[in-house]
């Protein structure tokens, strides 16, 4: 790969949907963060949760021409139930953030709607002939979130916590239907039994079918939630978007894609989408290291380490966080106290932990005295005579980003077991190759979107469940009853494809990215490496396979001597991608720190979080190439 990408580019070239973003040195970063438009402008897109696909602003303007009242903005979730926590997570938030110079009003009750919209082919055999692939002839149905355009920061806010939002090729898939819908009016006319913009004209009572908006109260129901009430009618997806939509690229799926990407796409290794079920039961399977026989020939195949542990107790989340948000919510339906956050976590796991629910603690060293305080809070919160005032769970990443610290997780279980906590682990830094914490979790999440996937271009995101635990039950009896599977069949797709050689790309990344750590710490112009063969190693080598395979990962983060100005020179010389994401296939960096933590520097700097941190994750590139070109960067430090 070509590692000079332009500034906003997508990252991997030529990818519709990639998930990150080229921003090829520190200043870019920088003015990304300070929205200076000569970045923002250029930007093709960004990771999903941060940056809001173009596809989908498209289609949020396709509904807002259909449904907004003025000033209104919208978001687009694939579930009511999304949509519901999104409209409950801004009347909740809004007068907590609110202040004196805030730049909203708070919402008054059933300002803050949904309006359910149904996207429909009305001539369904067109619509197969016009997508890239199978196309789904069922309607798929939408939900839009409608408020004041001035709280859009908030509802931002629940889109990068959560990983609600729809996803990118979901977006492409109504905005294709649109356009045959509206196609189909042109030829069609003026003797067609349908209207303009593609709406049906089929009676509903004395009306015409259309969508519902679904005004929601602030007033509590029982559950001390919002209740929302939503009525669905059919409406077909409309040839507005025609008008809308000025860019070619977002009614075309395939254009802007290189020709071999367009025809691997379209003939190559991806399975037709009536197999969607079998792609994701062969996903939980391969997280589970429950293969079938044919999968384990092939070399995928890799032992959890947990009796009983089945295929049934994996679930499929359309991205990492959603992950994260999903087992938080699973846990706050079984317990209602606040749990804790051990080390410093990836920022939008805290967020969860602190908006939603009673909130959390935050132990943000994860080490040393952090142990002995959890335990305190832990003793204290077990004397209340309140059932709900316990220690609900315990989070933590194994290892942690950006830092590579791995906790003690023998000290952990000991102390969750002692007070009846969940012990929750995020693996997806040392991935199930290299690391087993499930054997000491109840519940195990990560994100797809990184190593698992590789290709940097589908989210995607597993919940583990332990069926050795004595949660166990209560969790799988909530997760069964409660969880939705919203993993659009194309997003699947290229899940299931891109993970088939994961068992293979590990070890050789963990060999580079163990060449690269021991180079960059044997410089005299580094002043630290952060990496989990020389971070808390004991308790990495607690929790690290045996298997010959198994090694430390490919993320590491350095700190130099030089400060700033040599973060600036490594960072801007380093010859290779650069923006935000991991666990790609090739070798991306970023100054994690300040794009993660721009506005909270500072208080980052307090956890060992340095501003000036560069983040590298190592891919598959020869090693000889890779050492090359990260002492080429080290020659431009000063000495």
């Amino acid at each position: 790969m070509d590692p000079q990408v332009p500034l906003g580019e997508s990252v991997p070239p030529n990818t519709r949907y990639a998930v990150s973003v080229s921003l090829p040195t520190w200043e870019d970063n920088v003015d990304y963060e300070k929205g200076i438009s000569r970045v923002v402008d250029r930007m093709v897109g960004g990771y999903p949760r941060f940056f809001i696909a173009r596809s989908i602003q498209k289609l949020v303007t396709m509904v807002k021409d259909r449904f907004a009242l003025p000033s209104e903005s919208a978001m687009l979730f694939p579930s009511l139930k999304c949509a519901e926590r999104c409209v409950a997570f801004i009347y909740d938030q809004a007068p907590k953030q609110h202040s004196a110079d805030a730049e909203y009003a708070l919402p008054r009750p059933g300002q803050v709607r949904i309006v359910t919209h149904v996207v429909e082919p009305i001539n369904k055999k067109a619509a197969a002939l016009d997508a890239t692939t199978d196309a789904l002839q069922t309607p798929v149905t939408i939900y839009c979130v409608f408020f004041p355009a001035d709280l859009f920061p908030l509802a931002k806010q629940y889109w990068q916590h959560t990983g609600d939002g729809i996803s990118a090729r979901l977006a492409d898939h109504c905005l294709r239907i649109a356009r045959v819908n509206e196609e189909l009016e042109q030829t069609t006319a003026p003797l067609s039994p349908f209207g303009s913009c593609g709406m049906s004209r089929r009676k509903h009572g004395s009306g015409y079918h259309r969508a519902a908006s679904a005004a929601v109260s602030p007033s509590p129901s029982s559950s001390g939630r919002p209740t929302p009430t939503a009525d669905a009618f059919v409406l077909p997806a409309s040839g507005e978007l025609r008008s809308a939509a000025e860019d070619d690229d977002v009614l075309s799926p395939e254009a802007g894609i290189e020709a071999d990407t367009y025809v691997e796409e379209r003939f190559g290794r991806n399975l037709s989408l009536k197999y969607t079920a079998n792609m994701k039961a062969a996903l939980r399977r391969r997280i589970a290291g429950a293969l079938s026989e044919e999968e384990q020939k092939q070399g995928a195949q890799v032992e959890r380490g947990v009796a009983g542990l089945s295929a049934d107790d994996v679930y499929i989340a359309t991205t990492g966080m959603g992950a994260v948000f999903q087992t938080h919510q699973a846990l706050l339906r079984i317990g209602r106290g606040k749990s804790v956050c051990f080390g410093f976590p990836y920022t939008d796991t805290l967020k969860i932990l602190q908006k939603f629910g009673p909130g959390a603690y935050f132990l943000g060293h994860g080490e040393g005295s952090d142990y002995d305080e959890l335990e305190q809070i832990l003793e204290r919160h077990s004397q209340s005579d309140s059932e709900d005032d316990g220690i609900l769970a315990i989070f933590t990443e194994c290892p942690s980003n950006p830092l590579l610290k791995t906790a003690d997780l023998s000290r952990l279980r000991e102390l969750a077991d002692r007070y009846g906590a969940a012990l929750v682990v995020d693996e997806t830094i040392g991935s199930f190759p290299n690391v087993d914490v499930l054997s000491w979790a109840d519940v195990v999440v990560s994100s797809l979107t990184k190593v698992f996937s590789g290709d940097s271009n589908v989210m995607g995101g597993s919940i583990v469940l332990n069926p050795n635990r004595a949660h166990y039950a209560r969790l799988r009896q909530t997760m069964d009853a409660e969880f939705e599977d919203l993993l659009w069949c194309e997003d699947a797709v290229f899940l299931e494809r891109n993970s088939r050689d994961f068992m293979s790309r590990v070890p050789r990344i963990n060999a580079n990215a163990l060449a690269v750590a021991g180079m960059l710490a044997a410089s005299p112009k580094v002043a630290r490496v952060n990496y989990p063969k020389f971070t808390t190693a004991p308790n990495y080598e607690l929790i690290k396979r045996s298997t010959a395979d198994a090694g430390y990962g490919g993320l590491l983060s350095v700190e130099f001597a030089g400060g700033e100005e040599a973060s600036r020179a490594f960072y801007d010389s380093l010859a290779c991608c650069k923006g935000p994401s991991l666990g790609t296939n090739f070798t991306l960096a970023s100054p994690y720190t300040i794009l993660a933590h721009f506005t909270e520097l500072d208080w980052a700097a307090r956890y060992g979080v340095s501003p000036y941190l560069v983040r590298i994750s190592i891919g598959l590139e020869p090693c000889d190439e890779l050492l090359a070109m990260f002492q080429k960067a080290l020659d431009t430090i000063p000495a």
